[in-house]
């Protein structure tokens, strides 16, 4: 009886809380009606499939989802993960033998983890583009498809039967992973994606590398993992693929929980249980609604407590593959430090007597190697590791010399948290109350009980230091998240055994499947998409409206590479929507992220003449300004008139302007019928140049193209060139312009126009321009100088090694 009092305690409490708090006043009643149904019509589907195929309801449930998240999300980003997932199965297999039970999911996550380990330290290389993964990803899959489809092949009856041993939990578990998936749908437009999350995507993208510019956003060197899994899938599938990506996540999160609690030797029916209550918690919805790494963390925490649950007599294999995973979590936060920290403490317990020391090393160098490449190009690039945490003693130059806190959240770490983050839970998150869903006081009681249960305590006491260590640095409810897809399974274990009482067990579901009902009522309080109706939006106004509406910058962002290209240089000039992470580095944001464009900003308003901000506009050498219309000041608008500024595109509040400088061209004698132009070069910048030029030419039309042959001369001596065709139009004028970045000092400019044959087409000059803007994106490009730094070494060394063979007898 004593079991069943403690855990009906936490069901009481969270009933207490919820009349005492008013909770019915949270719920946000148009998502949850919109979810629910969404609920109905894909039950009414899921049961039709099912009697015209003969399959369980839960199975066609899943097709039903499956087949929305293709639609909804896009077939080509779906395809994308589909393959990057295929090839992280046939990778990991090679550390996951046969035999190995959840070996599928275990096999995913190593490869997944390999896959960002290896392409992390190829970020500053040249090297990412489509076919390159293409080829290299169904090059792997080939060569181990064997392994593939061993693995695939048992996967429909391993379904079957999971489904066999309680078909209702099942079908609610799939609705519940179903409704969640409706996040990925919606289109990405949170603050932080696009910020930050984006850039390293769009760079890989546009560039073919990752430009790891601390200047322009300081968490650019951080911890990089999961977005680098997002821009292997945005390369491959040719444009964003972050809600599969989310997915994938989430359903290796829930795959290997069902497996540990069958560890735990929970039933069937309870299994499916925890994924529910996992899969129905608000904050779980909000992970796949971004970029941020909570969904990877808990996927990979998980599936070390798996492989510590499971394995009595470690191996090498065993010892590597938790290694593994470990560097994913390093990979992907330097604060999961504390989630692997209590993972590691039980690792070593459970394992204490029979740890395969000799292997010891060679999984500390695959943990490093996994997650150890952005820590490292970060100290090398920044000269600190986890800038800019910790800058205090760091002292890095691309941040002030402190560390990095946000105060907002530092609510304090009291006995009352539990309490305070269910129904209060709108101070320790960027949500409303209930966000952190109603699982964590009303399973207390059965988590107290598996501390009390010697099979279930390790991991109860290890999910608990997981959740509460992040609490006691700052009381954030996302960074904690991630345990509890460990705690739900140690909760569920601790229930007391139903087993033998029809009624009981089925007061039990009740209770249970209650609790699900109660987080699905709040889930849209976990993320503002949620319960602005950014879901409804998508189904109604479709994906790219839904942007416009919530994101406008994105409208705008891709006008800019649509319209400019690749070499366009944007200042955005709103402090409070820094959103330059999709113009893959082009672009410059007046914004903490920026520390040195955000202090030559600080008091130019006060400058009525617009002096600071002219040299602000020549400092970063923008051409392009995104300017908010309340963001207007005298001077702004002074050093925008000296710019010979133009307002080209309007979108709700955002305006883009062109910013127009540069230099006549002078003619100079040419052979016949040919014209030449020359620039002068002597006030050009000293480092990096953007050369932009117009040229118009009066001709006679005729059948004849006109060669335009452009000439740079560096201050190397090395000389640029470029030849292209013009025709002569009907109106008797012929254009042409350039846009190049050059890395070095412009010395010398020149365009010839001649016809291509021998004919006279009476070419005149009518206007010819060029600008000399400095680079401030290659000036930042930390790859670019990695690179150029390695060439130097390369050069010098080989230079010894001649010498001194020249030197040898």
């Amino acid at each position: 009886m004593a079991p069943w009092v403690l855990f009906a305690a936490g069901f009481l409490l969270a009933a207490i809380g919820f009349v005492g708090n008013a909770m019915w006043r949270q719920i946000p009643w148009s998502p949850a009606a919109l979810l629910a149904g969404l609920a109905l019509v894909s039950l009414l589907l899921a049961y039709g499939l099912a009697r015209l195929f003969q399959c369980q309801a839960a199975t066609s449930a899943a097709a039903v989802w499956l087949g929305a998240l293709v639609y909804f999300a896009g077939i080509s980003p779906f395809a994308s993960v589909l393959l990057i997932t295929v090839a992280a199965l046939a990778i990991g297999s090679v550390l996951v033998p046969k035999g190995w039970d959840a070996r599928v999911p275990l096999s995913v996550l190593a490869g997944l983890a390999l896959l960002c380990g290896i392409v992390g330290w190829l970020l500053p290389f040249p090297l990412h583009g489509h076919a390159v993964y293409t080829l290299a990803l169904l090059a792997v899959i080939i060569l181990r498809r064997r392994a593939v489809l061993d693995m695939v092949a048992p996967l429909s009856r391993s379904w079957t039967a999971a489904v066999a041993g309680s078909p209702w939990a099942a079908l609610l578990g799939v609705l519940v992973l179903g409704l969640v998936s409706t996040c990925a749908w919606v289109p990405t437009i949170h603050y932080d994606d696009l910020a930050y999350h984006l850039g390293l995507p769009y760079q890989l993208e546009t560039l073919g590398y990752y430009r790891m510019d601390a200047g322009s956003r300081v968490w650019a060197v951080s911890a990089w993992a999961g977005d680098v899994l997002q821009g292997m899938a945005q390369v491959v599938a040719g444009g964003e693929s972050r809600g599969p990506v989310d997915v994938l996540w989430l359903m290796l999160t829930v795959t290997m929980m069902w497996k540990l609690c069958e560890a735990l030797q929970l039933s069937p029916r309870t299994r499916w249980l925890a994924v529910a209550i996992y899969a129905s918690m608000p904050m779980t919805a909000g992970t796949l609604t971004g970029m941020q790494t909570e969904g990877a963390t808990a996927a990979a925490a998980v599936g070390v407590a798996l492989l510590i649950q499971r394995t009595m007599i470690p191996g090498r294999r065993e010892l590597l593959l938790v290694a593994l995973l470990l560097g994913l979590l390093l990979g992907l936060k330097v604060s999961n430090l504390m989630v692997a920290g209590p993972l590691g403490l039980w690792l070593l317990w459970q394992w204490r007597a029979k740890l395969p020391w000799r292997t010891l090393p060679q999984a500390v160098v695959l943990a490093l190697f996994v997650g150890g490449s952005s820590y490292f190009y970060a100290y090398l690039l920044t000269g600190n590791p986890v800038l800019p945490l910790f800058n205090g003693f760091f002292h890095s130059t691309y941040y002030n010399a402190s560390n990095f806190h946000d105060a907002t959240w530092d609510t304090g770490f009291h006995w009352s948290l539990p309490w305070d983050l269910t129904f209060h839970t709108s101070r320790f998150i960027e949500g409303s109350d209930g966000a952190g869903g109603f699982t964590l006081l009303a399973l207390l009681g059965g988590l107290l009980l598996a501390v009390t249960r010697r099979n279930l305590r390790p991991l109860a006491l290890m999910a608990s230091l997981v959740f509460l260590l992040p609490l006691t640095q700052i009381q954030y409810l996302r960074y904690a998240h991630p345990a509890m897809a460990l705690l739900v399974p140690a909760m569920l274990g601790g229930l007391p055994a139903a087993d033998q009482s029809r009624r009981q067990a089925r007061v039990l579901a009740l209770m249970l499947v209650g609790l699900v009902l109660g987080n699905l009522l709040f889930v849209a309080n976990g993320d503002w998409q949620l319960r602005q109706g950014v879901l409804r939006n998508v189904l109604v106004q479709g994906r790219a409206s839904t942007t416009d509406t919530y994101a406008p910058i994105r409208r705008l962002a891709a006008f800019i590479r649509d319209r400019y290209g690749a070499q366009a240089r944007a200042l955005i000039i709103d402090g409070q929507n820094p959103f330059a992470a999709e113009l893959a580095g082009n672009a410059f944001v007046i914004n903490w992220y920026d520390q040195e464009l955000s202090a030559m900003a600080a008091g130019a308003d006060g400058d009525p003449s617009g002096e600071r901000w002219s040299g602000l506009f020549k400092h970063t050498g923008a051409n392009l300004l995104v300017v908010n219309k309340v963001g207007h000041t005298q001077a702004l608008d002074a050093a925008i008139d000296k710019a010979q500024g133009a307002r080209v595109y309007e979108l709700g509040d955002l305006e883009l302007w062109t910013l127009h400088s540069g230099v006549a061209g002078i003619e100079v004698p040419a052979p016949a019928h040919a014209v030449v132009v020359k620039f002068d070069s002597s006030s050009t910048p000293a480092g990096a140049t953007v050369v932009s030029a117009d040229l118009d030419l009066k001709c006679k039309a005729a059948n004849v193209p006109i060669v335009i042959s452009w000439d740079v001369t560096e201050a190397d001596g090395q000389h640029w060139q470029r030849a292209e065709w013009a025709r002569c139009l009907q109106t008797g004028k012929a254009e042409a312009s350039l846009e190049v970045p050059l890395l070095s000092k412009v010395t010398g400019f020149s365009v010839n126009a001649a016809p291509s044959q021998p004919v006279d087409l009476q070419l005149q000059l009518t206007t010819a321009t060029a600008a000399f803007r400095p680079d401030l994106a290659a000036d930042r490009d930390l790859a670019l100088r990695l690179r150029s730094d390695l060439i130097g070494t390369v050069k010098m060394w080989n230079k010894a090694r001649r010498a001194a063979r020249k030197a040898k007898p």
